[in-house]
């Protein structure tokens, strides 16, 4: 295996435990960051209702400008199904007079449920106001969002490796190739190939310094054993 594929095989494997680190991590931050959102959408709508005493149809004409949102108002002793079920049953197990909550339906959509119970009437009767928020096109959004951060990264590195590449190969791999073939030369003595010219200051160029002193011995070395009478 050679050098420059060892290279590019480990840069592969670094690139691709961050890529999927960073995805994951930007997934749950760009979500939980969404979701948020939505949630004090949900509970500036909600305020407003209250203050103002709005209609639930009003309310949810308010909220849908902001995400898509609708405000249902329930009592919890009626016959109740679905998510307005889910909403009183966890509200009453809860004990408190708000929730925000993440629900997932029968019918595996994700809803974001956002209630407060609310005295409806002079009686003193208890209601529940309940923004009832789709989680769908917010996803979307958020996946949008995800795949133009990765796209970028993707993009990024594909530059830095070819960059790395390129210096890889003018800094590391062609000297090396050329030193590793003048000394493959050098062994059979075939002195006819030119010296190494060194390019750079650096280690690389230390090491082609060396190495043409080493050759330049050999050389000697090996004329003067043929010119010897033993």
């Amino acid at each position: 295996m050679g050098l420059r594929l060892k290279f590019n095989l480990m840069l592969l494997i670094v690139f691709l435990a961050g890529f999927a680190a960073i995805g994951v991590v930007a997934q749950r931050y760009l979500e939980n960051q969404a979701i948020d959102d939505a949630q004090r959408a949900a509970l500036m709508v909600l305020d407003a209702a209250g203050f103002a005493n709005l209609d639930p149809r009003i309310a949810s004409g308010i909220g849908s400008r902001l995400v898509d949102m609708k405000i249902r108002e329930f009592s919890p002793e009626e016959n109740l199904r679905g998510i307005e079920a889910q909403v009183a049953q966890r509200m009453k197990s809860l004990g408190k007079g708000q929730m925000s909550e993440v629900i997932t339906t029968t019918a595996g959509e994700r809803r974001l449920a956002v209630a407060r119970t609310f005295r409806a009437t002079a009686d003193g009767a208890t209601t529940i106001r309940l923004a009832n928020v789709d989680l769908a096109p917010i996803l979307v959004t958020v996946n949008l969002a995800l795949t133009t951060l990765m796209s970028s990264i993707g993009a990024v590195f594909f530059a830095v490796f070819i960059v790395l590449n390129i210096m890889l190969d003018r800094m590391i791999v062609r000297p090396v190739a050329e030193m590793a073939l003048q000394a493959d030369a050098v062994s059979i003595g075939n002195f006819s190939i030119p010296e190494f010219a060194p390019k750079s200051r650096d280690e690389i160029g230390v090491l082609g310094v060396a190495f043409n002193r080493m050759r330049r011995s050999t050389e000697e070395a090996i004329k003067l054993l043929k010119g010897a009478d033993f």
